[in-house]
This record gives structure tokens, C-alpha cells and sequence, in this order.
């Protein structure tokens, strides 16, 4: 369904296309939930949706190119349908080299990360012929597991990336201001459709289009059609901001004043939908109203520049005891409302701060994400230089040998702020890098006032796990509010500063790369990986036995095995069961070094059995049974001793 609706909008137009996909990438996260909610499991993305919008894009321009758009000359306005789309589609201009291209640098890079996460979760099997396997990276843990983590925040920033980065390669313009506009109206649509159906759960029933919101009605929070509480209470107060500032802009340069009531009115439903938000919406909402303040008064009635930043500074230095002083007020609320228990919290851990003098009096503050703190911190004391790997921190929470931690009910979750999560899971080299590339993409576009709207809500939280707020961390990385200076289009266009940024850019993600991975090597391959680390081998196997049955499930090709030492068991014979009849499968014999010492059939027998009789070669180590085909097997647990060492029976 998401799939059909972008790709059928960009197909139509561009215009329609960009409207469509922005208003819809912040309120279908959870689509599933509402045209199936009895499906056993449920993706929060927008995967489908940038994948039509992204395949409708390139389909349209090369139906332009095919059809000879360029070589018909065109009525101003016509009924014919082929003639009519012709005139809602210019043909795309001709664009640069990818290659020198500030987006494709950062796709590189997320590449990267990937093989990274797929690298510590995998290892090096693959250069063995043993491809992608079943591997336990923790004991009940499983590195298909490992790997979701990470591919849940590359998906959701990367999708919305080549999308931003594909309507740029086939803009008729060179200026963004066109695509800018319909993209803004299409996160106007979506947001304002997000105030309406917040209000209803705040008026009518707070369980109103709410399946899926995890626990967010049972904390008393309301997530509109976003993915989650978490998601709506800083979406919430930043696209309203970037709205703020959007109007504020409009005000000055048509002096309307339907923009200043346009203002007032989105101050007021914000502040009043507010109420049902986390603690961190009032956080971002106040700290961007006071900024806000400042800046506008002060540019109203100061016009030396000195004395301008001079009072600003000085304002905002007040700005911790107006925080204060608010939480104080929060605190004297009689209410069960979220800006209540923050300004009770605030209370509890001043008290607590000036009586230890200690930082633990934060755990009174917020003891989840105190220990989210204390951990995170930890981990990347542990590995400075390259990081624990992206999305690391819910893999370091389930190591059965971390000591016990304060986070309730065995909470798994990244890290509490996006600064400290680049620190934790890129370290200080792989932070470097992508500072350097977000710093490019700032400079170059000119879209500082952007990432200043980002950098309060980074401050509680990732934001980009969630593909709703994914989306809008790159829309507002990609599209400035204000315009790009020349002189930074020229600099960036010249041949020494493109090269330089090339060799950068190619170069320092690959040397993370190696450098990252070059530990994974010794963790071994096959029924080898991670032994030290789990304490047994590894036998691949995709489902495990579990109640009165007594059979592994394997999917696959290729499964390695370690060989038991135990000499009743070196010999014997070995049993199959497969889903398919007349399968080509040979059991491989390899010594410690894996080198090939035998390569023995397994038969079939009927019911779709397998059957091979004989023992271990001398000298063998390890065994591989190998299919020609992709299949599924189901092999007794009787074959497997407690270390998961294979034996005949």
C-alpha cells in the first residue's frame, strides 16, 4: 500500500509526488497496525513508501526520455492524456557526476557502517563459502538479531536520503527553492492531519488510531500517528518550530499579519496538546520559545551587531534559572500530567544534588537514562578510537555477563542523547567523520538555522531510530530555510575543493572500515565464531528443538560443525530429514586448518531421508554438510553434545 500510493503520485507528477511522500512519511509509520492488526509481527517503517516514491522518480524520467519529451513542443494546456503529462513533467536537467555528490558521500558511508554491523555480528564466514549463517552472538541471542539494530536506523535514514538524493538528480532546476516548497507543504498536510487526531485522543478517546504505539496510552502519553510517545514529543514541538521560524520569515518579508496569527494560533494548540507529552516535549518547547523570544526582540530593537549578540549571550546565560524557576512552578501543579512529575523529579534531585554533592543525584532526576548514561559512557571509555558499532548499546544490554543494571524491568535502549551514541557506537574517529560530512552538508546548503532546530531534541534522545523522525532529520539536513550563499557555490564547485572532498570522503570511511573490522578476524569463522565468548560452538541451526520435539531446523546451504572428541562417537551413522526429495548433499571433511581431507555422499532413503554410515577421517576436525541447493533440513539434538561438537550415533 505505501508502495502503491507514492509511486502512483510520482508517476502522476512531481509536484503531487513530493507532496504525497512528505505528508505520508510522518503519519503511516504504523499502517499495519490499522489494515491488519491480527498480523503476528508489525514493521514500524516507511521502507515501501521511499522505495515507490524512489522507483516512480527514475520510471517517470525514463518514460520522459523514451516517449521524446524533449523533442515535442508542447501546448500551453492540453486534454490529451500523454500530452498533459508531458506538461506536468519537464525533463529533468542534466546533473554532475554522482561521484561529487555531498549525498552519495554520506550513502557510502552509511555503507559502510553496515558492513561494519555486519562484520561484528558475522564475522568473516562468507570468504569461507560458508555465506550468511545462523550464528549466536550471545547465549539466547542471535546475530540476525544483532544486525536489526543497526539496519532499523540505516533504513530509516537511508531510504529518506536517496530520496532527497534522487529528487535532486532529476530536478528541472538547479535552484531547491521549487522541491523545498512542495515538500514543506506536504509536512504541513501531514502535521496538521497529526494535530487533528491528537486532539480527538486528547478530547474524545486517547485510544483513537492508537494500536501500536507500544506503551505510550498506558504511560499516559499521547503519540498521535506517530510511531511512538517518544517520537511525537520532540516531532511535535520541531516541526512546530520549524513552522514558527517558517512564518516568522514570511511575516518579514510580506509583513502580513495573517502569518502572525498563523503564529499565535500554533503556540497556543502545541502548548495546550502539549499536556499529554513526555517530559522532554516541554524541555525542547519552552528552551525554543525562550530562544525565539530573545532573538526576535532583540533583533527588533538593537541594530548594532556588538550590542545584538552581546544582550543575546547575556539573556541566555538567565536561561538556567528561568528553567529553574519553571520546573519549580511545574512542581506546585496538583495534576497527574507529565509537566508535573518532571517539575516533581526536578525537585527531588536539586534536594538530592545539594545535600551529596554528587552526580548520582541524577538517578532522581531520571534513573532509566541515568544508567543509559553510565553505561553508554562506559562503553565508549572501552573502545575510544572506532567504537562499539552502530546501534550497539541494546546488543551491550543483553551480555549476560554485563553486571546488573538499574534499568527497570530490563528496559533495552540506545543511548539517551544522539551526541553521546555517536561517541558510544562510532567512537571518536567514526564521530569525526560524520561531523565532517554533516558539516559539509550544512556549509554547502547554508542550513545552520536547521541543524540549531535539531540540536535540542538531539540533546534527549537518538531520533533517528524511527523512520517519522528519521525523515525529518534529513529533510532538514537537505533543505535550508534560509538561502545558500554564492560564495559557497563557488568554492564548492571548483576542482581542488571537489577532489579533496572525494579522497576525504572515499577514503576515511574505508580506513574506519578496516580498522574497525580488523578485531572481528579473530573471532573465528563458522562453528568457530565467538567460541571463547559463548563457551560452545556453533551449529547454525535456525530453529531451535523446543518441548517433546527433538530437531533442529537448518535453512540454507552450507552448515560448518565442530568434530566431538569422544571415540564411541567417531563413528556411526548420520540422519537427515528434508523438505525436498532427491537433494545433492556431500558431508566435507577438513582438518584444523580446514583443508579438504573427504568429501563423502549423503543417500537418500525414502520419506525424504538422508542417510551417510562410516566415521571420521583421520586427522578431521571439522565437517561440512553442503546441498547444491538452497533447502531445509531437521536434524536430530542427539547428534550434538553440550558444547554443540558433532558425533555419529
Amino acid at each position: 500500500m505505501q508502495f502503491a500510493i507514492s509511486f502512483s503520485a510520482q508517476m502522476y507528477s512531481r509536484k503531487s509526488g513530493r507532496i504525497i511522500t512528505a505528508a505520508a512519511a510522518i503519519l503511516i509509520s504504523r499502517l499495519t497496525w490499522f489494515v491488519e492488526p491480527n498480523l503476528p509481527f508489525h514493521l514500524t517503517d516507511a521502507v515501501g513508501l521511499f522505495l515507490g516514491s524512489i522507483l516512480g522518480i527514475w520510471f517517470r524520467e525514463v518514460l520522459l526520455v523514451l516517449f521524446g519529451r524533449a523533442e515535442v513542443a508542447l501546448p500551453k494546456q492540453s486534454d490529451h492524456l500523454v500530452t498533459g503529462w508531458f506538461l506536468r513533467n519537464p525533463l529533468a536537467l542534466r546533473q554532475g557526476s554522482i561521484f561529487l555528490q555531498t549525498p552519495f558521500y554520506f550513502l557510502y558511508w552509511l555503507i559502510v557502517l553496515l558492513l561494519c554491523s555486519y562484520f561484528a555480528g558475522f564475522g568473516f564466514s562468507f570468504l569461507e563459502g560458508l555465506g550468511t549463517l545462523e550464528f549466536f552472538y550471545y547465549p539466547n541471542f542471535s546475530s540476525r538479531e544483532y544486525l536489526s539494530f543497526p539496519v532499523l536506523i540505516l533504513v530509516g535514514v537511508g531510504f529518506p536520503l536517496l530520496y532527497f538524493f534522487a529528487e535532486e538528480r532529476f530536478s528541472i532546476s538547479n535552484s531547491r527553492d521549487t522541491t523545498t516548497k512542495h515538500l514543506i507543504f506536504g509536512i504541513f498536510i501531514g502535521f496538521f492531519i497529526q494535530l487533528i487526531i491528537l486532539s480527538i485522543q486528547q478530547i474524545y478517546s486517547p485510544g483513537f488510531l492508537s494500536q501500536g504505539s507500544n506503551f505510550s496510552i498506558v504511560a499516559g502519553r499521547l503519540p498521535g500517528l506517530f510511531v511512538d510517545s517518544g517520537s511525537s514529543s520532540w516531532l511535535i514541538p520541531g516541526i512546530a518550530s520549524f513552522f514558527l521560524v517558517f512564518s516568522y520569515q514570511k511575516y518579514k518579508q510580506t509583513k502580513e499579519n495573517i502569518w502572525r496569527l498563523i503564529i499565535v494560533i500554533l503556540v497556543f494548540a502545541v502548548s495546550i496538546l502539549g499536556m499529554k507529552q513526555a517530559k522532554a516535549f516541554w524541555v525542547i518547547w519552552l528552551g525554543f520559545l525562550f530562544i525565539s523570544f530573545v532573538f526576535v526582540v532583540t533583533s527588533r530593537y538593537l541594530h548594532s551587531k556588538l550590542s545584538l549578540w552581546i544582550t543575546r549571550v547575556s539573556v541566555l546565560c538567565l536561561l538556567p534559572l528561568l528553567a529553574v524557576a519553571v520546573l519549580w512552578g511545574f512542581s506546585k501543579l496538583k495534576s497527574p500530567e507529565p509537566i508535573a512529575s518532571l517539575g516533581v523529579r526536578y525537585m527531588s534531585f536539586q534536594s538530592e544534588f545539594l545535600r551529596s554533592k554528587n552526580f548520582s543525584a541524577f538517578y532522581a532526576l531520571d534513573e532509566n537514562r541515568s544508567e543509559l548514561y553510565r553505561i553508554s559512557w562506559q562503553g565508549f571509555q572501552k573502545k575510544l578510537w572506532f567504537g562499539n558499532g552502530l546501534a550497539s548499546l541494546p546488543v551491550v544490554l543483553k551480555d549476560p555477563k554485563l553486571p546488573r543494571t538499574k534499568l527497570n524491568g530490563g528496559l533495552i535502549d540506545l543511548p539517551p542523547n544522539f551526541f553521546l551514541a555517536c561517541l558510544h557506537d562510532l567512537g571518536i574517529f567514526g564521530t569525526i567523520i560524520l561531523l565532517g560530512l554533516v558539516g559539509l552538508f550544512v556549509w554547502e546548503r547554508n542550513n545552520y538555522l536547521n541543524m540549531a532546530l535539531l540540536f535540542l531534541p538531539f540533546l534527549f534522545g537518538m531520533q533517528v531510530q524511527h523512520c517519522d523522525g528519521a525523515f525529518i532529520a534529513v529533510f532538514l539536513l537537505f533543505y535550508p530555510l534560509g538561502s545558500v550563499a554564492v560564495g559557497n557555490q563557488m568554492t564548492r564547485n571548483s576542482n581542488w575543493f571537489r577532489y579533496m572532498v572525494l579522497i576525504l570522503c572515499l577514503g576515511l570511511p574505508l580506513h574506519y572500515l578496516i580498522f574497525f573490522s580488523g578485531d572481528f578476524i579473530k573471532s573465528g569463522i563458522g562453528a568457530d565464531f565467538r567460541k571463547d565468548e559463548l563457551g560452545f560452538f556453533q551449529t547454525q541451526a535456525t530453529k531451535f528443538a523446543s518441548g517433546n520435539e527433538r530437531e533442529d531446523e537448518f535453512h540454507g546451504k552450507t552448515w560448518e560443525w565442530k568434530l566431538t572428541k569422544e571415540t564411541s562417537r567417531r563413528s556411526g551413522v548420520f540422519q537427515v530429514r528434508a523438505k525436498e526429495e532427491n537433494l545433492q548433499m556431500e558431508m566435507i571433511w577438513l582438518n584444523s586448518e580446514r583443508r579438504l581431507l573427504l568429501k563423502t555422499p549423503v543417500s537418500p532413503q525414502s520419506n525424504r531421508s538422508y542417510i551417510s554410515r562410516g566415521s571420521f577421517p583421520p586427522g578431521a576436525e571439522f565437517v561440512r554438510l553442503k546441498s547444491k541447493t538452497n533447502t531445509e533440513l531437521f536434524i536430530s539434538r542427539d547428534y550434538f553434545d553440550y558444547k554443540n561438537q558433532f558425533g555419529f550415533l
